[in-house]
Protein backbone atom coordinates (compact mmCIF):
# COMPACT_ATOMS: atom_id res chain seq x y z
CA UNK A 1 0.00 0.00 0.00
CA UNK A 2 1.36 3.40 -1.03
CA UNK A 3 0.58 6.83 0.46
CA UNK A 4 -0.04 9.72 -1.94
CA UNK A 5 -0.14 13.31 -0.67
CA UNK A 6 -2.84 15.19 -2.55
CA UNK A 7 -4.30 18.70 -2.52
CA UNK A 8 -7.93 18.97 -3.60
CA UNK A 9 -10.15 21.93 -4.64
CA UNK A 10 -7.71 24.38 -6.20
CA UNK A 11 -8.29 27.34 -8.53
CA UNK A 12 -6.05 28.60 -11.32
CA UNK A 13 -5.99 31.56 -13.71
CA UNK A 14 -9.18 30.18 -15.30
CA UNK A 15 -11.01 31.24 -12.12
CA UNK A 16 -9.33 34.63 -11.91
CA UNK A 17 -6.54 33.56 -9.55
CA UNK A 18 -2.96 34.66 -10.33
CA UNK A 19 -1.59 31.13 -10.72
CA UNK A 20 -0.86 29.23 -13.89
CA UNK A 21 -0.73 25.45 -13.78
CA UNK A 22 3.04 25.68 -13.89
CA UNK A 23 3.26 28.20 -11.01
CA UNK A 24 0.93 26.11 -8.88
CA UNK A 25 2.81 22.89 -9.64
CA UNK A 26 6.14 24.41 -8.56
CA UNK A 27 4.72 25.46 -5.20
CA UNK A 28 3.13 22.03 -4.80
CA UNK A 29 6.49 20.37 -5.45
CA UNK A 30 8.06 22.65 -2.83
CA UNK A 31 5.48 21.37 -0.32
CA UNK A 32 6.19 17.71 -1.05
CA UNK A 33 2.87 16.96 -2.71
CA UNK A 34 2.44 14.06 -5.12
CA UNK A 35 -0.83 15.20 -6.74
CA UNK A 36 -3.02 18.26 -7.13
CA UNK A 37 -6.67 18.29 -8.24
CA UNK A 38 -7.87 21.60 -9.69
CA UNK A 39 -11.54 22.60 -9.69
CA UNK A 40 -11.94 25.83 -11.64
CA UNK A 41 -15.32 27.54 -11.51
CA UNK A 42 -17.74 26.38 -14.21
CA UNK A 43 -14.92 25.69 -16.63
CA UNK A 44 -13.09 22.51 -17.49
CA UNK A 45 -9.60 23.27 -18.87
CA UNK A 46 -9.28 20.27 -21.17
CA UNK A 47 -5.77 19.09 -21.94
CA UNK A 48 -4.20 20.25 -18.68
CA UNK A 49 -4.02 16.86 -16.96
CA UNK A 50 -0.28 16.21 -16.90
CA UNK A 51 2.85 15.45 -14.92
CA UNK A 52 5.34 18.11 -13.82
CA UNK A 53 8.92 17.11 -13.01
CA UNK A 54 11.71 18.79 -11.07
CA UNK A 55 14.89 17.53 -9.42
CA UNK A 56 13.85 13.90 -9.54
CA UNK A 57 10.36 14.61 -8.17
CA UNK A 58 7.09 14.38 -10.06
CA UNK A 59 3.65 15.91 -9.50
CA UNK A 60 0.40 14.68 -11.05
CA UNK A 61 -2.13 17.41 -11.88
CA UNK A 62 -5.75 16.36 -12.52
CA UNK A 63 -8.38 18.85 -13.66
CA UNK A 64 -11.90 18.79 -12.31
CA UNK A 65 -14.55 21.50 -12.17
CA UNK A 66 -16.60 23.34 -9.55
CA UNK A 67 -20.16 23.46 -10.83
CA UNK A 68 -22.83 25.91 -9.68
CA UNK A 69 -25.45 28.34 -10.97
CA UNK A 70 -23.65 31.71 -11.30
CA UNK A 71 -26.99 33.55 -11.31
CA UNK A 72 -27.95 32.28 -7.87
CA UNK A 73 -26.07 33.21 -4.69
CA UNK A 74 -27.62 30.21 -2.93
CA UNK A 75 -26.74 27.70 -5.61
CA UNK A 76 -25.23 24.49 -4.22
CA UNK A 77 -21.71 23.82 -5.41
CA UNK A 78 -20.53 20.47 -6.68
CA UNK A 79 -17.08 19.19 -7.41
CA UNK A 80 -17.01 17.26 -10.67
CA UNK A 81 -14.17 15.03 -11.78
CA UNK A 82 -14.78 13.63 -15.23
CA UNK A 83 -18.49 14.45 -15.39
CA UNK A 84 -20.36 15.33 -18.53
CA UNK A 85 -22.88 18.17 -18.49
CA UNK A 86 -25.88 15.91 -19.01
CA UNK A 87 -25.03 14.04 -15.83
CA UNK A 88 -24.45 17.30 -13.99
CA UNK A 89 -27.84 18.69 -15.04
CA UNK A 90 -29.56 15.61 -13.57
CA UNK A 91 -27.81 16.08 -10.23
CA UNK A 92 -27.84 19.86 -9.81
CA UNK A 93 -31.41 19.88 -8.49
CA UNK A 94 -30.19 18.35 -5.22
CA UNK A 95 -30.28 21.16 -2.67
CA UNK A 96 -27.60 19.80 -0.36
CA UNK A 97 -24.25 21.50 -0.37
CA UNK A 98 -21.80 18.70 -0.86
CA UNK A 99 -19.11 17.39 -3.10
CA UNK A 100 -20.20 15.02 -5.83
CA UNK A 101 -17.55 13.05 -7.62
CA UNK A 102 -19.08 11.98 -10.92
CA UNK A 103 -16.14 10.06 -12.34
CA UNK A 104 -17.59 6.73 -13.50
CA UNK A 105 -15.21 4.34 -11.82
CA UNK A 106 -16.27 1.65 -9.37
CA UNK A 107 -19.94 2.07 -10.25
CA UNK A 108 -21.02 0.11 -7.18
CA UNK A 109 -19.99 3.08 -5.04
CA UNK A 110 -21.97 5.69 -6.96
CA UNK A 111 -24.24 6.22 -3.94
CA UNK A 112 -21.34 7.52 -1.86
CA UNK A 113 -21.37 11.15 -0.80
CA UNK A 114 -18.32 13.34 -0.44
CA UNK A 115 -17.85 16.24 1.95
CA UNK A 116 -15.14 18.84 2.27
CA UNK A 117 -14.65 18.69 6.03
CA UNK A 118 -11.46 20.76 6.11
CA UNK A 119 -10.85 23.86 4.00
CA UNK A 120 -7.32 25.25 4.28
CA UNK A 121 -8.19 28.79 3.23
CA UNK A 122 -11.06 29.10 5.70
CA UNK A 123 -8.87 27.61 8.43
CA UNK A 124 -6.14 30.20 7.87
CA UNK A 125 -8.58 33.11 7.69
CA UNK A 126 -10.64 32.08 10.71
CA UNK A 127 -7.69 31.04 12.85
CA UNK A 128 -6.84 27.58 14.11
CA UNK A 129 -9.12 27.49 17.17
CA UNK A 130 -12.25 28.71 15.35
CA UNK A 131 -11.42 26.60 12.33
CA UNK A 132 -11.15 23.45 14.43
CA UNK A 133 -14.52 24.20 16.04
CA UNK A 134 -16.08 24.37 12.58
CA UNK A 135 -14.42 21.09 11.59
CA UNK A 136 -15.99 19.48 14.66
CA UNK A 137 -19.42 20.77 13.62
CA UNK A 138 -18.93 19.32 10.16
CA UNK A 139 -18.10 15.92 11.63
CA UNK A 140 -21.39 15.93 13.57
CA UNK A 141 -23.25 16.09 10.24
CA UNK A 142 -20.86 13.53 8.78
CA UNK A 143 -21.55 11.09 11.64
CA UNK A 144 -25.30 11.62 11.39
CA UNK A 145 -25.23 10.59 7.74
CA UNK A 146 -23.11 7.54 8.54
CA UNK A 147 -25.62 6.58 11.24
CA UNK A 148 -28.36 6.64 8.61
CA UNK A 149 -26.40 3.95 6.73
CA UNK A 150 -25.23 6.47 4.12
CA UNK A 151 -21.74 5.78 2.83
CA UNK A 152 -19.69 8.99 3.13
CA UNK A 153 -16.17 10.16 2.42
CA UNK A 154 -14.54 13.23 3.95
CA UNK A 155 -11.91 15.29 2.13
CA UNK A 156 -9.63 18.23 2.80
CA UNK A 157 -9.96 21.14 0.38
CA UNK A 158 -7.64 24.05 -0.32
CA UNK A 159 -9.57 27.01 -1.69
CA UNK A 160 -12.78 28.49 -0.31
CA UNK A 161 -15.54 29.40 -2.74
CA UNK A 162 -16.88 32.25 -0.62
CA UNK A 163 -13.77 33.81 0.90
CA UNK A 164 -10.79 35.57 -0.58
CA UNK A 165 -7.32 35.80 0.90
CA UNK A 166 -3.79 36.71 -0.02
CA UNK A 167 -2.34 33.37 1.03
CA UNK A 168 0.01 31.76 -1.46
CA UNK A 169 -0.56 28.30 -2.86
CA UNK A 170 2.35 27.05 -0.77
CA UNK A 171 0.81 28.38 2.46
CA UNK A 172 -2.49 26.72 1.66
CA UNK A 173 -0.96 23.48 0.43
CA UNK A 174 1.11 23.04 3.58
CA UNK A 175 -1.88 23.53 5.90
CA UNK A 176 -3.81 20.31 5.21
CA UNK A 177 -3.23 17.24 3.04
CA UNK A 178 -5.32 14.34 1.84
CA UNK A 179 -3.26 11.21 2.51
CA UNK A 180 -4.57 8.83 -0.12
CA UNK A 181 -3.79 5.11 0.15
CA UNK A 182 -3.32 3.47 -3.25
CA UNK A 183 -2.74 -0.12 -4.28
CA UNK A 184 0.59 0.80 -5.86
CA UNK A 185 2.79 3.82 -6.37
CA UNK A 186 2.65 6.21 -9.31
CA UNK A 187 4.29 4.82 -12.43
CA UNK A 188 4.53 8.06 -14.40
CA UNK A 189 1.82 6.90 -16.82
CA UNK A 190 -0.75 9.71 -16.77
CA UNK A 191 -3.91 7.71 -17.47
CA UNK A 192 -2.95 4.81 -15.21
CA UNK A 193 -1.99 7.03 -12.29
CA UNK A 194 -5.06 9.26 -12.63
CA UNK A 195 -7.41 6.27 -12.45
CA UNK A 196 -5.38 4.80 -9.58
CA UNK A 197 -5.74 7.98 -7.52
CA UNK A 198 -9.42 8.54 -8.30
CA UNK A 199 -10.25 4.94 -7.48
CA UNK A 200 -8.90 5.36 -3.96
CA UNK A 201 -10.71 8.67 -3.50
CA UNK A 202 -13.90 7.07 -4.80
CA UNK A 203 -13.54 4.29 -2.22
CA UNK A 204 -12.74 6.67 0.65
CA UNK A 205 -9.29 5.14 1.14
CA UNK A 206 -7.74 8.21 2.69
CA UNK A 207 -7.27 10.21 5.86
CA UNK A 208 -7.07 13.96 6.40
CA UNK A 209 -4.37 15.74 8.35
CA UNK A 210 -3.38 19.23 9.37
CA UNK A 211 0.20 18.67 8.27
CA UNK A 212 0.99 22.27 9.14
CA UNK A 213 0.98 21.11 12.77
CA UNK A 214 3.14 18.02 12.16
CA UNK A 215 3.92 15.65 9.30
CA UNK A 216 1.25 12.92 9.35
CA UNK A 217 2.82 10.69 6.70
CA UNK A 218 3.07 7.11 7.90
CA UNK A 219 -0.10 7.12 9.99
CA UNK A 220 -2.14 3.95 9.53
CA UNK A 221 -5.54 2.69 10.66
CA UNK A 222 -6.61 -0.82 9.71
CA UNK A 223 -8.91 -3.67 10.75
CA UNK A 224 -7.92 -7.32 10.66
CA UNK A 225 -10.19 -10.36 10.78
CA UNK A 226 -9.56 -13.54 12.74
CA UNK A 227 -7.98 -15.36 9.81
CA UNK A 228 -5.65 -12.42 9.11
CA UNK A 229 -6.44 -12.76 5.42
CA UNK A 230 -8.96 -9.96 5.59
CA UNK A 231 -7.46 -6.51 6.20
CA UNK A 232 -9.51 -3.33 5.81
CA UNK A 233 -8.34 0.26 5.48
CA UNK A 234 -10.40 3.47 5.76
CA UNK A 235 -13.28 3.31 3.28
CA UNK A 236 -13.29 -0.51 3.27
CA UNK A 237 -15.85 -2.95 4.61
CA UNK A 238 -14.90 -5.96 6.72
CA UNK A 239 -17.13 -8.75 8.00
CA UNK A 240 -17.27 -9.61 11.70
CA UNK A 241 -17.41 -13.25 12.78
CA UNK A 242 -16.06 -13.39 16.34
CA UNK A 243 -13.91 -10.31 16.65
CA UNK A 244 -11.93 -7.73 14.68
CA UNK A 245 -8.58 -6.27 15.68
CA UNK A 246 -8.15 -2.58 14.97
CA UNK A 247 -4.58 -1.37 14.55
CA UNK A 248 -3.43 2.24 14.84
CA UNK A 249 0.07 3.52 14.15
CA UNK A 250 1.01 7.18 14.46
CA UNK A 251 4.19 9.01 13.37
CA UNK A 252 4.11 11.21 16.50
CA UNK A 253 3.11 10.59 20.11
CA UNK A 254 -0.44 11.89 20.33
CA UNK A 255 -3.93 11.40 21.74
CA UNK A 256 -6.05 8.96 19.73
CA UNK A 257 -9.82 8.72 19.91
CA UNK A 258 -11.76 5.75 18.56
CA UNK A 259 -15.21 6.73 17.31
CA UNK A 260 -17.85 4.00 16.92
CA UNK A 261 -21.18 5.00 15.41
CA UNK A 262 -20.61 8.67 16.24
CA UNK A 263 -19.46 8.22 19.85
CA UNK A 264 -15.97 8.11 21.35
CA UNK A 265 -15.61 4.68 22.93
CA UNK A 266 -11.88 4.69 23.72
CA UNK A 267 -9.12 7.26 24.11
CA UNK A 268 -5.39 6.71 24.36
CA UNK A 269 -2.84 9.36 25.34
CA UNK A 270 0.79 9.64 24.29
CA UNK A 271 0.42 6.64 22.03
CA UNK A 272 2.29 5.49 18.93
CA UNK A 273 0.99 1.95 18.26
CA UNK A 274 -2.34 0.53 19.40
CA UNK A 275 -4.05 -2.84 18.91
CA UNK A 276 -7.68 -2.93 20.02
CA UNK A 277 -10.18 -5.77 19.70
CA UNK A 278 -13.81 -5.01 18.85
CA UNK A 279 -16.87 -7.25 18.92
CA UNK A 280 -19.63 -4.99 17.59
CA UNK A 281 -20.59 -4.09 14.01
CA UNK A 282 -20.91 -0.49 12.90
CA UNK A 283 -18.50 2.08 11.57
CA UNK A 284 -15.21 3.00 13.20
CA UNK A 285 -13.01 6.00 12.58
CA UNK A 286 -10.02 7.60 14.31
CA UNK A 287 -9.21 11.14 15.38
CA UNK A 288 -5.76 12.11 16.63
CA UNK A 289 -4.75 15.25 18.50
CA UNK A 290 -1.38 16.83 19.30
CA UNK A 291 -0.35 18.70 22.43
CA UNK A 292 1.59 21.82 21.46
CA UNK A 293 2.67 24.26 24.17
CA UNK A 294 0.07 22.75 26.51
CA UNK A 295 -2.70 23.28 23.97
CA UNK A 296 -4.47 20.34 22.33
CA UNK A 297 -5.14 20.55 18.58
CA UNK A 298 -6.96 18.05 16.37
CA UNK A 299 -4.51 16.69 13.83
CA UNK A 300 -5.62 13.56 11.93
CA UNK A 301 -9.10 12.40 10.88
CA UNK A 302 -9.74 9.09 9.11
CA UNK A 303 -12.59 7.97 6.95
CA UNK A 304 -14.57 5.12 8.48
CA UNK A 305 -13.97 1.40 8.30
CA UNK A 306 -17.35 -0.32 7.97
CA UNK A 307 -17.77 -3.48 10.07
CA UNK A 308 -20.68 -5.73 9.11
CA UNK A 309 -21.91 -9.00 10.58
CA UNK A 310 -20.91 -11.96 8.46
Amino acid sequence: MEEILCSFHNYTKFSGYPYSFYDMSQQALDCGLDAVITTDKNIYPAGHDQYYYRSGKKLLVICGEELFDPLSEDSPRYISIGADREQFNKEIGNSREEIRIFQNINAENNNSRYFEIINAEELLIQGLNQGLQNIRKSFIEFDNLLLSSQRCTCLAGTRSSSLTSKHTCAELFSTAFNHILTEEGFTGDLIHDKLLLLKSIKNGRLFLALDGLADAKGFRFSAEGNNRDSIALPGDMIYLQNSITLKIRTPESCTCRLIHNGKTIKEWRECRQIPYVIYEPGYYRIECALTIRRNIYDWIFTNPIYVRKG
